[in-house]
């Protein structure tokens, strides 16, 4: 394990995928429980995704999180995607943090809301009330967070907002397996702005495997630019980016 900094982001390089998984979730528990030592109840956001399973695979050995005292937020909905569908993120969440971990509360966004504007208004208030401490995500291949494709919106003045998913965001998603080609993709989705991912007191950033070197390159080494929405983080000193060697193989030593 090395650990070093990137401008203000902390990077933490592990050996593989699942150390990564195992480190963040001890990073995830040490934040809830220095935030539950300060009130009753927490809010979190997390992602989902491939780049999440090694994370949420290792929460589910820990013991020291106090679940039935976490509200779970999520940072993106398919627009119009029912909450069966196997590539639904509500799906994945249910399956992968609600069912086995059982938190007290867990809000989706609803893709197939009959008004799109009043979903969106919906989860803007639950943001607003919650105040979630705590956000866990991971880095797109083409440098987005969550759905904020290049070229993203730093200061977006909203929480949440309808988004139209680029080409490479969306092959992404047909390469992870969510669908069987770009065709059936969807195109737009409600996601998080970038403001609202990075408010927590906790950001923690998981970005494994060998696709993710390019962009994991990009955001450390290029210029900070909407053009790699990752790039943000180096601005941000309440951020802690985890890297397996695969993913940090293109970054300069």
């Amino acid at each position: 394990m090395q650990t070093a900094h990137r401008q203000d982001l902390s990077v933490t390089v592990l050996d593989t995928n699942a150390e990564l998984g195992v480190h963040a979730a001890q990073a995830f528990a040490a934040a809830v429980q220095a935030e539950l030592a300060e009130r009753d109840e927490i809010a979190v956001i997390l992602a989902t995704g491939n780049s999440q399973f090694s994370f949420t695979e290792a929460l589910q050995h820990r013991s020291d999180i106090e679940w039935g005292r976490i509200t779970v937020l999520h940072m993106d909905e398919y627009l119009g995607m029912d909450a069966s569908h196997p590539a639904s993120f509500r799906r994945w969440m249910r399956e992968r943090i609600v069912e086995p971990l059982a938190p007290a509360r867990f809000e989706g966004i609803q893709g197939d809301a009959e008004s799109v504007e009043g979903e969106l208004q919906r989860y803007r208030r639950l943001i607003q009330e919650l105040g979630p401490t705590i956000c866990v995500m991971g880095i797109g291949e083409n440098g987005h967070l969550a759905f904020n494709d290049p070229p993203a919106d730093f200061s977006a003045p909203e929480l949440i907002r309808v988004v139209e998913m680029d080409e490479a965001s969306r092959r992404q998603q047909v390469g992870e397996g969510h669908f069987p080609s770009l065709e059936q993709t969807p195109t737009h989705a409600m996601s998080l702005t970038i403001p609202a991912l990075l408010a927590p007191r906790h950001v923690l950033v998981l970005a494994p495997e060998a696709r993710k070197a390019s962009a994991v390159r990009d955001a450390l080494q290029g210029e900070i630019t909407p053009q790699c929405p990752a790039s943000i983080l180096r601005t941000r000193p309440n951020a802690k980016l985890f890297l397996d060697q695969d993913s940090a193989s293109l970054l300069d030593r």
